[in-house]
Formats: structure tokens, C-alpha cells, sequence
């Protein structure tokens, strides 16, 4: 008779060696995902890094589902898999990235349907490419879950949990001193020490020594086919590609880092990114100085002086310069320096103090650093102070009122959380920020695009009316060139000769005003054309004379017939708010036939939306398929129908809940923080920690399962419920707080929530049959799921706010509660092992 399914190995009692061998390959996995997402970042754009999650979790339920159905040659040779698959991962990494690098993708080719299928081809191309890796991972977690006793799960999910928190650290630690495009370097050790943690259990006829050799030699293999075969670029089509193709172009700095790839660039193209009026020439001023293009990512971001000397006097043609014409000598808040030249700015017209706050660490430094002694000569003004801050952190602590406050065009685009300083809450911090008579400038880009610019009218307006404003419509004025807008708030309403002013001001530079309290339409010139964004309507007549559909538009909105035209405008104009912070989001689903036809002319901000649909259309498809796939073995068990409804419901929803928790953690820990990358480090850190540590706790409960699930969900539901209604306040009251004590509370927070969600997985897993391939199906259910719930996630959070994430986790795991599987029960199926 053969021995049973537990008798074929001695895997039960593992040691720290293979505990250690699973963290290995943990961490190396975690840290090949995050690597990647940061290539699509520079060679494309960061919205398609959402495939790499795609495809990550695909691989990983693929291979749990390939274990459920070939789960007895696996079990059997588990000792050796251990060691070779390891040993497996660096050239199927090397050779998935190369593919990854000569793949012709071009992402500006969505906008055209025509040229759809090449790119879906190259999309399976990358799927082709990665999926292998992250296959083999996932078979070796899976495996190391099947291969051990129930009483040891919780301490193989804790190896695996850690082990990703610590994968993550390292390679964003890496991001600081490694090329991006090498950062595969820094992750092959990791595969190579789990391959040689899990020799000594492998049981070859062979001297140790060899297989030592082998190692060394994939170890060697692929650290010079990481560098050596790697073809990454920057696409084409970003902006860095053709400054770098200028004649004598030269790269003055490089700087390496988790926030991103910055390159500051010298050659006679680059100059100062300003709007100015055509008119600069019979303003008898020279046109934008030259400058240095700072670079984040392949995408420009900003400028920085050239010289220690520069000319100021074009800053009389710009369009962002009327605040300080019209309130010369004021105290000015900027938010975003434009590399020091708005400093400049502000003090050429006599500003009595300039506060200027930027969020990026490495341009604070390059103001400060040696590049160039004009910022310092600025910075050292003892009206000047330079802090690295986002606005809604400083206004929290700042005691002190302002004349102006001036957010900078390129401000928004420079960081993902940036995108807080745009919100309702943010507009009302700033008008309560205002001395009497004060003022807020804030910009807008529409480039023949006129929705944001509505979409920021109507977030002004309806902070001013939730604040108690009387009147709304009377404290904004918008005026514009043809290319930007900008969107003035004042403290009190808009004098007549206040607007006289701003006629004056823009009918000397060409400018046109697109709105102010009592215009009416055709009373002055229109110096800029601008046609109207129509969609979804047909037999579009064009204007024949000049227009400004800015100036029609928001007359339509800001009348008494304004929550019509928002309700049937074909963009979605609501406001951004603290839960719903986008900015570049103003697609409607129920209009998506319309976008489709219209793709073309949908501006890249946008993409991203439609990417999250298609990804979670792909990721529903898949997790229907992982379902579906272990019931096709042969002679698989015969549970009973409740039993196997339970444990899909039960791991399904851990999969959607915990992702939901984990976006909803570090979207808060990004406003807190005013940084996504630290947002993410610390969060993705401590939840992966503390999970861990709450799956070791688990192993206490084995005995009594259902009293250890029941505590954790009853903490973990206090939790969630104290989230959603007090979370928001708290982080408002926590915005004056340091940079530490904001990481330390956020670590806090986030381990109240992990410690309970650690028990879910491992107590359910001890509940399974080992001998019905019921686990390695848990965790593929688990990993698909997982799929569905990042654009699931991202989806509901542009829809209805982030806040309906903590509802969802809060009904996701109260299903799972419920859903928790019976006590673990002998199948009813031939025994798999015994042929006859």
C-alpha cells in the first residue's frame, strides 16, 4: 500500500532554512514588480504599470490552479522544486525583461482604433514575456503552503508576508544609488540564496559542490545578461527623447531615486516654460531666458536657471503676473517655485515675503545645490523662505495671512499628490488663508480643451458656497491665452475698478477675460479662439466667427441654471475632493460608446481611466477561468456543494478585501504625507509587517479557529467603521504634525487594521483538506481575485470616492466571516495517490 499524502514527505517540520528560502523568493518577487512598474514609468507612462500588477497576479493564480491539478507530482518532488526553481527565475527574468525592452509598444496609438490590434499584440507580447516569472513564484509560495502541516501555514504565510515587505524596502532602497533600467541587479542574489537555503533538503546523489557551481554560475549568468542584453529607452514619443537628440545637448545631473529618474538638461531648445503674450515684442521685453529642463521620468517637469543672472523683464508679458500688478508689494504664498524663477518674479514686483513650498525632495536640492548661484542668490533674501512642504501642511500650521497665493502651472503635474492642492478642501484653505483683499491664482492647461478648466470653476464655486459665500460668482474672474487659464479667487468680491484693471492688463498682452462678474458676451474682443469641446451631439455646426467657449461654458455654469448643465454635460465637471482627488478625470461610464468613437481626441490624462476598464474586464475574465479549471482533474474530490461555496466566497473575498484596504491606506497616507512614494513605502512596509506578525499570532488559534477568526474580525470591523467616519478629521488635524510622527502614526494605523487581517488566510487555509487540492486552489482564487480588485478599486475610487472602499472591505469581510470554511473533513474521491 503506498503511503499516505502526508508520508511522502518530510516537509512537515520545516526549518528556518526554508522559511528563509520562501522570504528569499518573496522579496525578489515583490521587487521584480515594482521595478517593472517603475520601467513603464520612464520607457512609457505610469498608467500602464497597471499590467504589471495584471500580469504578477495572473502568474501567481495561474500557478496555484496548476498546482490544484497536478498536485501529487509536485508534492512528491516539492525538495527538489525548491532548489531548482530558484535557480530558474534569473534568466527567465533577464530574457522577460529584454522582450520587454524591444517591444514596440507605442501607447499614443490607443488614440487611434485603427491601430488597436498591433498594440494588443504587443500587450500579449508582454504578457508572454513576464508571465513566466511571476508563474514560477507563485508555484513555489503555493507549494511551500501545500507542502507543509496545517500548523505550519501560518508561519510559511508570515515568511511570505515579510518577505515582500522586505523586498520592497530594498529595491526602493536600491532606487537611490541603481540605475532604473538595471535594477533586475539588485534581485537575482535573493533567488540565488533561496535556491542554496533549500539545498541541503534537495537529496541530490551529487556532491553539494556542484550544485554551489550551478548556482554561481546562474548567479554570474545573469548579473552580466541584465546588463548586457538590456535594450531599455525612453519611448519616442516623451518629451525627454528629442531634447537628448538636439545638437550638443548634455546632461548636466542625474539623480537616482524612488521618487523617480530626474536628468536636468542643457542644449539651446531649452528655455523658461512661460506664457507669455504674443505681444512681448511691443511690450519691449525679450522672450523666455534660457534655461536648464528638469526631467522626472523622460517627462519635463520643470526649469531652473542657467546663469547666475537673469533677465526678469519678460515676467511684464506673462500671463500669471497680473496678481502682482495688481497688489504690488504683497506677502505671497507660492505653491510651486517654477525652479526659482517664480521667486524672482514675485520680488521683482517688490513682494514684502515670498514663501515658496515645493513636494519634491530632489528639486528642493537643486535649488539649494550648486547647479547654478541664482536661486541662492534669491534664497538668500531674508524675505525668502524656501521649505519643502505641501501647501495643505503649511497652511494647517501657518498662523499668518496672505496677499496672494500662486499655485504654478506646472505644479499639478509634478507629483501624484500634488493633486490635493486642487481639491475643494484645499481652495477653501487657501481663501481662508487670504488677507482682506487677497487673492488666489490658479492655473489650468486646456489646450483646445476647455473641460478642466470648467471642472476647476465649479471646484472653486462650490468650495466658496460650502464655506457660506453669499455669492460665489462674485469673488471669480477667469482670463486666459490660448493655450492656459487662470482661475482667480478673491477674498472679497471684485471692485469695478479691479476689473478695469484686468481688461486693461490683458488688452495690452492679448489676453482674453472669460469671465468676471457682470460680463456679457461679444462686449470686447476676442483675441484667442477657442471652439467648443462638443461630443455626442451630431451635425456640429463650427462658429463662423471667433469664439470662446470657456466664456459660454461658464456663464452656463455659474447661472441659476448651472446644476443642469452639469448634470447633461457630456464630461463629468464635479468637484476633485479630498476622497475623490483627481484632477484629469471627467470621463463618464454610461458615455463610454461615445468615448470610444471619440478616443482620439480624449487627452492622455485620461488614458488611465480607460486602461482600469479594460484591465478589470481582462482580470474578471481570468478569475471566471480559475474557477473553472480544477474541477476539469480527474478524480478530484467530492465535497459538498456548501462546503466548496464557502471557500470560494471566503478566499475570494480576502483577495478583493485586502487590496481594498491597502489602496485606501496609501491614497491617505499620500495626502498625509504629501508624497506617494513615502505613502507607499511606509504603508506597503508596515501592512506587509504586520500582517505577517498577524498570521504568526494566528498559529495560537489552530485548535479553535473560529474564536480566533471572530476576535479578528470584530477588531478589524471596529476598525474599518472608525476609518470611515473619523479617519478624514483625523489626518486634517495631523497636517501640522512632522514628517516622522506622520510615518509613525500612519505605521500605527495601518498595523491596527494588518495584525487582524493576517488571521483571515492562514485559518481558512487550516481548514482545507491537504489531500483534496483545495489549498493551492485558495491561493489561486486568493491571487485572482487580487487581480480584479486593483482596477476594481482604482474604478470606484474615480467614480464615488475612496471612502466606498472602506464599505466594501467592511461587507467583504463580514462575508468571509460568514463564509469561514467547515472543519476540515475527508473528501469523498478515490485516493489520487493509489492507481489501480
Amino acid at each position: 500500500m503506498p503511503p499516505s499524502f502526508e508520508g511522502r514527505t518530510q516537509l512537515s517540520k520545516p526549518g528556518k532554512q526554508l522559511l528563509g528560502a520562501l522570504f528569499a523568493v518573496s522579496a525578489a518577487s515583490i521587487g521584480f514588480e515594482i521595478m517593472l512598474t517603475r520601467y513603464f514609468a520612464i520607457a512609457s507612462w505610469s498608467e500602464y504599470g497597471y499590467w504589471v500588477i495584471s500580469i504578477a497576479m495572473a502568474g501567481y493564480s495561474a500557478s496555484g490552479v496548476f498546482l490544484s491539478l497536478f498536485r501529487d507530482f509536485f508534492f512528491k518532488h516539492a525538495h527538489r522544486f525548491f532548489f531548482f526553481i530558484p535557480l530558474l527565475l534569473p534568466p527567465l527574468a533577464c530574457w522577460g525583461f529584454y522582450m520587454v525592452t524591444i517591444n514596440p509598444f507605442n501607447p499614443l496609438e490607443f488614440q487611434n482604433p485603427d491601430l488597436w490590434m498591433d498594440q494588443f499584440q504587443n500587450i500579449a507580447q508582454y504578457y508572454g514575456a513576464l508571465f513566466p516569472v511571476f508563474f514560477l513564484s507563485g508555484l513555489y509560495i503555493s507549494l511551500s503552503f501545500l507542502a507543509l502541516t496545517n500548523e505550519k501555514i501560518a508561519s510559511v504565510y508570515a515568511a511570505d508576508l515579510v518577505g515582500a515587505g522586505a523586498g520592497a524596502l530594498v529595491i526602493l532602497f536600491a532606487m537611490f544609488w541603481v540605475h532604473p533600467f538595471y535594477l533586475l541587479c539588485t534581485l537575482i542574489p535573493f533567488w540565488i540564496v533561496a535556491s542554496l537555503l533549500a539545498l541541503p533538503r534537495a537529496r541530490f546523489q551529487a556532491k553539494p559542490w556542484v550544485y554551489w557551481i550551478a548556482a554561481a554560475l546562474v548567479l554570474i549568468g545573469g548579473e552580466f545578461g541584465a546588463v548586457r542584453w538590456n535594450k531599455a529607452r525612453f519611448c519616442q514619443y516623451k518629451m525627454i527623447t528629442p531634447a537628448l537628440n538636439v545638437a550638443d545637448a548634455y546632461v548636466r545631473k542625474r539623480i537616482y531615486s524612488p521618487w523617480g529618474y530626474y536628468m536636468v538638461l542643457d542644449n539651446f531648445t531649452e528655455r523658461l516654460d512661460i506664457d507669455l503674450s504674443n505681444n512681448y515684442v511691443l511690450l519691449k521685453v525679450d522672450g523666455p531666458p534660457r534655461a536648464f529642463g528638469l526631467y522626472l521620468d523622460g517627462n519635463r517637469i520643470d526649469c531652473l536657471p542657467r546663469t547666475a543672472k537673469n533677465d526678469l523683464t519678460y515676467d511684464k508679458a506673462a500671463l500669471d503676473i497680473f496678481p502682482y500688478v495688481l497688489k504690488p508689494g504683497s506677502r505671497s504664498l507660492l505653491v510651486g517655485s517654477r525652479g526659482g524663477f517664480r521667486v524672482g518674479e514675485a520680488m521683482d514686483y517688490k513682494a514684502s515675503e515670498v514663501v515658496a513650498l515645493e513636494t519634491d525632495p530632489n528639486l528642493v536640492g537643486l535649488l539649494q545645490g550648486t547647479l547654478a548661484d541664482n536661486e541662492k542668490r534669491w534664497l538668500k533674501n531674508k524675505a525668502v523662505t524656501l521649505l519643502r512642504q505641501p501647501p495643505e501642511s503649511y497652511l494647517a500650521s501657518s498662523k499668518k495671512g496672505f496677499d496672494i497665493i500662486d499655485v504654478s502651472s506646472e505644479f499639478l503635474d509634478q507629483a501624484d499628490a500634488n493633486k490635493y492642492a486642487f481639491t475643494k478642501e484645499a481652495f477653501q484653505r487657501y481663501y481662508q488663508a487670504l488677507n482682506a483683499g487677497g487673492v488666489v491664482s490658479l492655473p489650468v492647461n486646456m489646450r483646445e480643451f476647455t473641460v478642466y478648466a470648467l471642472k476647476l470653476l465649479e471646484t472653486a464655486r462650490e468650495a466658496l458656497d460650502d464655506l457660506g459665500i453669499k455669492d460665489p460668482n462674485t469673488h471669480l474672474v477667469f482670463y486666459r491665452s490660448a493655450w492656459n487659464a487662470r482661475l482667480l479667487v478673491a477674498k472679497d468680491p471684485w471692485t469695478d475698478d479691479q476689473i478695469k484693471a484686468l481688461k486693461d492688463f490683458c488688452d495690452q498682452r492679448s489676453f482674453d477675460i472669460s469671465y468676471y462678474p457682470g460680463i456679457k458676451p461679444g462686449e470686447s474682443e476676442i483675441f484667442n479662439d477657442l471652439p467648443p469641446t462638443v461630443w455626442g451631439v451630431d451635425d456640429v455646426t463650427a462658429p463662423k466667427d471667433v469664439s470662446d467657449a470657456l466664456m459660454d461654458d461658464s456663464l452656463k455654469l455659474l447661472s441659476p441654471q448651472g446644476d443642469n448643465f452639469l448634470k447633461y454635460h457630456f464630461f463629468n465637471l464635479r468637484p476633485s475632493t479630498q476622497d475623490r482627488p483627481f484632477f484629469y478625470s471627467v470621463l463618464r461610464l454610461s458615455r463610454l460608446q461615445e468615448i470610444i468613437q471619440n478616443i482620439s481626441q480624449i487627452p492622455r490624462e485620461e488614458i488611465g481611466y480607460l486602461i482600469n476598464l479594460a484591465v478589470l474586464l481582462q482580470s474578471l475574465a481570468w478569475a471566471l477561468l480559475v474557477l473553472i479549471l480544477p474541477w476539469l482533474r480527474p478524480h478530484r474530490a467530492q465535497f459538498p456543494i456548501l462546503q466548496v461555496f464557502k471557500s470560494l466566497l471566503f478566499f475570494s473575498c480576502l483577495g478583493l478585501g485586502f487590496l481594498f484596504v491597502e489602496i485606501f491606506l496609501i491614497e491617505k497616507g499620500a495626502y498625509l504625507l504629501g508624497d506617494r512614494t513615502y505613502s507607499f513605502s511606509v504603508i506597503l512596509a508596515a501592512m506587509l509587517v504586520f500582517t505577517g506578525l498577524g498570521s504568526w499570532l494566528s498559529s495560537l488559534y489552530l485548535k479553535a479557529p473560529r474564536e480566533g477568526l471572530r476576535l479578528a474580525a470584530v477588531v478589524l470591523g471596529v476598525w474599518l467603521v472608525v476609518t470611515y467616519f473619523f479617519l478624514n478629521g483625523i489626518l486634517g488635524s495631523l497636517l501640522s504634525w512632522s514628517l516622522f510622527a506622520k510615518c509613525f502614526f500612519l505605521i500605527f494605523w495601518s498595523a491596527l487594521a494588518s495584525v487582524p487581517l493576517g488571521f483571515f488566510f492562514p485559518l481558512g487555509l487550516s481548514r482545507l483538506p491537504r489531500e483534496s487540492g483545495l489549498i493551492p486552489w485558495a491561493w489561486a482564487l486568493n491571487g485572482a481575485f487580487s487581480v480584479v480588485a486593483t482596477p476594481l478599486a482604482n474604478l470606484l475610487a474615480v467614480t464615488e470616492g475612496f471612502h466606498v472602499l472602506v464599505l466594501a472591505g467592511l461587507l467583504l469581510y463580514a462575508l468571509a466571516f460568514l463564509a469561514f470554511p467547515m472543519a476540515a473533513v475527508a473528501p469523498k474521491f478515490p485516493n489520487p495517490l493509489r492507481r489501480s
